[in-house]
Order: structure tokens, then C-alpha cells, then sequence
């Protein structure tokens, strides 16, 4: 399979039509539904479901896509790395990070990146789990990092911390440092979004523990939910590694709330020279403080 075949899988995907794939191809239908089928052919297996609505990936098509996507980003990628040569470009680090992956935790980490390599320009993205894994695949992050970062068969999945879920609310409110789940939950609360691998750990345990919480407000930004905590609106449940040392905001611990949440890596098997460097550098300084 070529790049150009490949491309062709994603596009279909995309439109569900064999017609509008072959306008944005700029080819003719037929063409496009002959090379389909010498794909299929060379695969062994059928890709698509062909129905009046349109196409459908089949079950062998949903396994295959994000390889096909892989042989797409990779040919671009040396496309990239021969155009940055010729142009004498600087090195760059496209890095996607995990909404609850906060200011905090990034501010650290890219801080003690750039005091190494300085001459590294490093583009950050912030985004849902499932669109890191996405844009992985498509090429466009070079390495991806935060809390809960789901398994994908075609890159590798490295933890570099664990922590605890806690309860935090303005101190003004008196919250108990120690207390049920239940009762914490009694309060407002302002959490992040069920996009976020770690809101959907905290609604299992809810459902679990029986226990309906007050969201009065998401917000997939933990920067904001932390200014609203502070200003008394709601209290939140958040990761330990992501509260900031504050005499404003008081953490209280969860006492029947047992659910240890990871700080992972996603990054392929041959992964830039940049990305192995901010890979060393997570590794090299451990568990990290949100302080």
C-alpha cells in the first residue's frame, strides 16, 4: 500500500462517499472505486460496508484506519524532515497535552525542557484523550502527555506518576480535611468535563458509592475550575498532583474515594530525537509537585 492509498481510507472514511472522496482527490469514481477494491484485494479483506446512505467501515476497516493514517503521517514526516534540512529550520516538539494535564503540572515540566534545549521550539495543544490519540495518529503531535491517556496498539503508553482524587474547596467555607465521599459531595460542585478520562474514573465511583454529586458547572480548563474554587462558587474533586499550595484553598481527603489516577506518555516506537528528550526529562524528575 502506498501513501496516496492510504490517504484515500482516511478520506472515506471521512465523507462516506465515493464520489465526494473522488472530487476532493481530484480523480474520477470509477478510479477511486477501483483502487478501493485493489486495496481490499491486497488486504484480504473488505474496508467498507457499500449501502444506499453511503460507506461504513467494517469491522476489519476500524482496526486498519489508524495504520492507514500512520503510513500517511510517517511519509509526511519525512517529507518535513527534508524540507527542514534543505531550510536549516529549528528543531521543534509538537506536544498534545490532556485537559486535566494543568498549568501547574505543564509549567514545570516545559520549564526544565527549555533550560536544557533552548534551541527546541515547542508547540503545545490542549485537548480531549481521544483527540490526542487522533492526532497521533494524523502525525500532528510528536509526543502526547496528562492524566489518563487511553492504550492505543500503535504507540507506547508509559506512566511516570500516580496520585489520589481529592475533595478542594475555598477555605473560607471550612470544608473537614477528612471526609465521605457523600458528604463532600453534598456541596456545588464544578467539575471537569466527561470527555476527561478522569471525570469518567470519579462519575464510575459516584455510581458505585450511589451517590448523585451537585455539578453546577464543568469547564474543560482546570486553570478556571481552581479561580471558581477560590472565589467560593463551587467546590471540585480533582487529582492531588494538580492542587496548588494556597492558604485560600483547603484539600480534603476522600476517605472512602479510592481511585489512583496516572500521569502518562503516548509517543511511537520511533519517535523524534525532541520527543525522546522531553521523554528523559519527565522520566529524569519523577513524581511532580503542583506546588
Amino acid at each position: 500500500m502506498n501513501q496516496k492509498q492510504a490517504q484515500m481510507l482516511d478520506i472515506l472514511n471521512r465523507t462516506h462517499s465515493l464520489s465526494e472522496a473522488a472530487i476532493e482527490m481530484e480523480t474520477s469514481q470509477p478510479r477511486l472505486t477501483q483502487q478501493l477494491k485493489v486495496v481490499e484485494q491486497e488486504l484480504g479483506v473488505q474496508l467498507f460496508h457499500r449501502s444506499p446512505t453511503g460507506l461504513s467501515l467494517s469491522e476489519a476497516g476500524q482496526m486498519f484506519l489508524p495504520y492507514a493514517r500512520q503510513i500517511v503521517s510517517t511519509f509526511q514526516q519525512a517529507q518535513e524532515a527534508l524540507s527542514s534540512l534543505s531550510e536549516g529550520k529549528a528543531n521543534r516538539l509538537r506536544l498534545g497535552a490532556s485537559i486535566t494535564a494543568s498549568h501547574q503540572l505543564l509549567a514545570e515540566i516545559l520549564l526544565s525542557f527549555h533550560k536544557r534545549y533552548p534551541e527546541v521550539l515547542v508547540t503545545l495543544t490542549h485537548t480531549v484523550p481521544k483527540d490526542l490519540v487522533k492526532g497521533m495518529e494524523e502525525g500532528r503531535f510528536d509526543v502526547c502527555f496528562g492524566l489518563e491517556l487511553p492504550e492505543s496498539a500503535l504507540f507506547l503508553r508509559e506512566e511516570f506518576f500516580k496520585t489520589d482524587l481529592v475533595g478542594l474547596s475555598s477555605a473560607a467555607s471550612k470544608p473537614a480535611p477528612r471526609t465521605s465521599l457523600a458528604e463532600f459531595c453534598r456541596r456545588p460542585l464544578m467539575l471537569v468535563p466527561r470527555s476527561c478520562y478522569t471525570r469518567i474514573l470519579l462519575d464510575d465511583a459516584l455510581r458505585r458509592a450511589q451517590v448523585k454529586p451537585r455539578v453546577v458547572l464543568e469547564a474543560d480548563d482546570v486553570a478556571t475550575v481552581l479561580t471558581m474554587v477560590r472565589a467560593g462558587v463551587a467546590s471540585t474533586i480533582l487529582p492531588r498532583t494538580l492542587v496548588p499550595s494556597s492558604r485560600i484553598l483547603q484539600t480534603s481527603a476522600l476517605t472512602d474515594l479510592i481511585i489512583e489516577v496516572r500521569g502518562t506518555l503516548l509517543y511511537p516506537r520511533n519517535c523524534t530525537t525532541e520527543a525522546r528528550k522531553f521523554i528523559q526529562v519527565i522520566q529524569e524528575r519523577g513524581q511532580p509537585s503542583a506546588d
